[in-house]
């Protein structure tokens, strides 16, 4: 049925690390009002937000999440998934942040006649610069506070174009700067449970590192840092919460992010997006090559692994951030050598502890690329309801 209105269907995978399905929710939550916005993503976890998006959310199973054979999901789950709800929506633009097979994503253009546009981290665009080019008519381009900040630049050719954008910051930490922070300041003054708070966030560490590393952290918040409580952001891993110390799931909200002291995080677009503007001192953490391998005598389990480049951008982030002043970073090598990821992990937190705010590094205004992101969406989407050939 023809339409007047832009019609914007955005595909998000299941990325902890990048936060794909919270950088396309504040997206889409700039599309909305000019659009018609429908979101499938393979990811399990909340939205930003205490009511959700503005727009429907349809979940669909990655195949992890679901334990089938990578190609089998894509071709005979994902698919027609996004075959039926494209042909149900006749979306305009088909808007993709996340990792899906090219083959895929050609195929729904093709056959529904949609036009695609890819979201990209500009690390991720440079570590992916040796890979086979794009299809998607018109990528946007993130850009990162570690690479400093950018202002909204196109360029491209007539079958291609690409837009650079601001960095598209973390929702909590825009709410908290935009006033949750003074009821934050309140609840401290009067509710002892809402005490000064570290978040450990190792979204991106391999199962064991991370289990290591939170084992570590509690041990030593609870002997130097009993007024602290830690929040474990999104674990995976199961274990009885001590005193003094909370798991959080869903993601961060403002008033979580109003009371972060520190944070330990492996330092993905997310958390880098979060930390460094709200202005926390952060220990970065990455992941040697030993941290995929499984303990001796472990059986050996489905786990998420990085592809080396996505490592080496975490690791470019680390170093970046840490030359700027935000924060410190450590590498760990997994939990094979219990005694070395003690010291190392050890040392790490006492030079944090002992520097304290410094480590938030300089302060200054940071702008959000959401709403340019979301015009150059809106752009492309009527111009395609215009012509769509």
């Amino acid at each position: 049925m023809p339409h007047t209105r832009p019609r914007v269907l955005l595909l998000s995978d299941d990325d902890a690390v990048t936060g794909t399905l919270r950088r396309l929710t504040r997206i889409g939550e700039k599309l909305h009002s000019q659009a018609d916005v429908v979101m499938a993503t393979l990811s399990s976890t909340e939205p930003p937000g205490p009511q959700g998006p503005p727009f429907p959310l349809q979940r669909i199973g990655s195949a992890r999440r679901l334990n089938m054979d990578p190609e089998t999901w894509a071709e005979d789950y994902l698919l027609p998934r996004l075959d039926r709800l494209t042909v149900g929506f006749e979306p305009d633009v088909l808007v993709v942040d996340g990792d899906f097979p090219a083959w895929l994503l050609d195929r729904l253009r093709r056959t529904h006649g949609v036009s695609r546009v890819d979201v990209v981290s500009a690390m991720d665009a440079q570590e992916r610069s040796g890979a086979a080019p794009r299809t998607a008519e018109l990528t946007i381009e993130v850009g990162e506070l570690v690479n400093g900040r950018l202002t909204s630049r196109s360029s491209g050719t007539a079958e291609h174009s690409r837009v650079e954008v601001d960095p598209v910051l973390e929702a909590a930490v825009l709410d908290a700067a935009a006033g949750s922070a003074e009821n934050a300041e309140a609840n401290l003054a009067g509710d002892a449970t809402a005490r000064p708070t570290v978040v450990v966030d190792l979204a991106g560490l391999s199962p064991d590192t991370a289990a290591a590393a939170e084992d570590l952290a509690l041990e030593w918040f609870a002997a130097h840092q009993r007024q602290w409580t830690v929040a474990l952001l999104d674990s995976a891993v199961a274990r009885r919460v001590p005193a003094g110390a909370e798991k959080v799931a869903g993601g961060l909200t403002p008033e979580l992010v109003a009371r972060t002291v520190a944070a330990l995080a492996v330092p993905g677009f997310r958390a880098l997006h979060t930390w460094v503007p709200a202005g926390v001192p952060a220990l970065w953490l990455t992941e040697g090559p030993a941290g995929e391998e499984p303990l001796r005598g472990a059986a050996r389990r489905s786990r998420r692994r990085l592809r080396p480049e996505q490592q080496q951008a975490l690791r470019t982030r680390a170093v970046r951030a840490a030359d700027a002043g935000w924060g410190l970073r450590e590498e760990l090598e997994g939990p094979h050598d219990v005694d070395r990821l003690r010291a190392r992990l050890t040392a790490a937190l006492e030079t944090m502890d002992a520097r304290g705010a410094e480590l938030a590094g300089p302060r200054e205004p940071f702008s959000d690329g959401a709403e340019q992101a979301a015009q150059a969406v809106l752009e492309r989407a009527r111009r395609h309801l215009s012509d769509p050939a």
